[in-house]
């Protein structure tokens, strides 16, 4: 399977986007304080 430039660069624009959301989620301590309780709660 042959990537073309346009699809190759839409790729990487979408992880771009993705790390982006991350970094940005961990910027705010309140969201990753209550994204643990959560998951700590399912134990």
């Amino acid at each position: 399977m042959k990537t073309t430039p346009l699809r190759r660069a839409g790729l990487w624009a979408l992880a771009a986007g993705a790390l982006a959301g991350v970094f940005l989620a961990y910027r705010q301590p309140d969201l990753m304080v209550d994204l643990a309780n959560r998951v700590w709660s399912c134990f």
